[in-house]
């Protein structure tokens, strides 16, 4: 019931952003500006989108190696892909990044370790786009009415980077799991346990750490590429630069889990950013719906793949890993 109650609460925050962004937009203007997309330009884009998700496997079995035993790049790769379609596509409680973990972790039912490694995964692409925001704002400071950009972005990346040297330190983890099993919740502390075991094996593994970082620099280089392509098709003249600051504020903000999957509040974050430089709304939207258009289309091979994996129990389990690792 409260699942319930949260998501609805959800689409609600959802549609009243909707409802302020449609209200500035010209729709004759909007239709005029994906009417006359370059549609080679948006080719352009997908294309390097797919490259991007195909580099992210790399980083992912080199997180692996250390923990756990490994699939073939291609079994990756389609584990990867149905993550997406869950992740962008698929209407589910069911996170794409459990269905990473699920599928990993399944041969060998080393689910502790498979988490760890897709966390850590997905940490090593946040720590990049952060990085990415810094550098921008020092080259670019952007300046919105009431809202310190450069502060926010800053306080986000010492907040994020404190919480990383944390999950590696020993001490930590055994105050923590002490204090688990102290107020009755060993059950809890053994899982908490297996991760941070997991943790520090990684720790231990620094070339690990430092290449998924470099892939990771690459892979959000190319997301802002796409973007600017993106732009470029529908005739939006904007230095690259401004992308290297706007794309990871974007993803920041998008990340705010007020809304599902962050809809309406990415759409809403290009109204404010490049409408801060002089665009108009219909063409900020038209941006940010073609960005999100492309990433969905990017999912949907991942639901092809899913057909050919799944089983009936397939959906049971992974709520229950989600719960476990939530």
């Amino acid at each position: 019931m409260k699942k319930h109650a949260i998501t609805a609460a959800k689409a609600i925050i959802a549609a009243l952003l909707y409802y302020f962004i449609f209200r500035k937009v010209n729709f004759r203007e909007f239709g005029d500006i994906l009417w006359n997309a370059r549609l080679g330009m948006l080719l352009l884009s997908f294309a390097v989108l797919w490259i991007g998700h195909y580099i992210c496997i790399f980083r992912w079995r080199m997180l692996m190696r250390p923990l756990m035993p490994v699939f073939s790049l291609i079994r990756l790769f389609e584990i990867y892909c149905i993550g997406l379609f869950f992740n962008l596509a698929f209407p589910t409680a069911v996170g794409g990044d459990i269905v990473k973990v699920y599928y990993a972790g399944k041969p060998s039912r080393m689910y502790a370790q498979s988490f760890a490694a897709t966390f850590l995964d997905r940490d090593s692409g946040m720590l990049a786009m952060m990085l990415i925001a810094c550098a921008g704002t020092l080259m670019l400071p952007v300046k919105l009415p009431g809202i310190p950009v450069f502060t926010i972005v800053w306080l986000s990346f010492a907040a994020f980077v404190a919480l990383n040297v944390a999950i590696f330190i020993p001490s930590l983890h055994r105050l923590v799991t002490a204090a688990l099993h102290r107020i009755g919740l060993g059950r809890v502390a053994n899982k908490v346990d297996a991760i941070s075991n997991a943790f520090l094996i990684m720790g231990r593994n620094p070339r690990a750490l430092c290449g998924s970082l470099l892939i990771s620099l690459v892979n959000q280089l190319l997301v802002i590429f796409v973007s600017w392509v993106t732009a470029r098709a529908l005739h939006v003249e904007v230095p690259l630069l401004y992308f290297l600051v706007f794309v990871p504020v974007i993803t920041l903000i998008t990340m705010i889990p007020i809304t599902p999957s962050g809809t309406g509040l990415r759409e809403h974050a290009n109204l404010m950013l490049f409408g801060s430089i002089g665009y108009e709304p219909a063409t900020c939207l038209a941006l940010a719906l073609l960005s999100l258009i492309m990433m969905v289309l990017s999912a949907v091979p991942g639901g092809i793949i899913y057909i050919f994996f799944r089983n009936r129990s397939d959906l049971r389990q992974m709520a229950a890993l989600e719960a476990e690792f939530p």
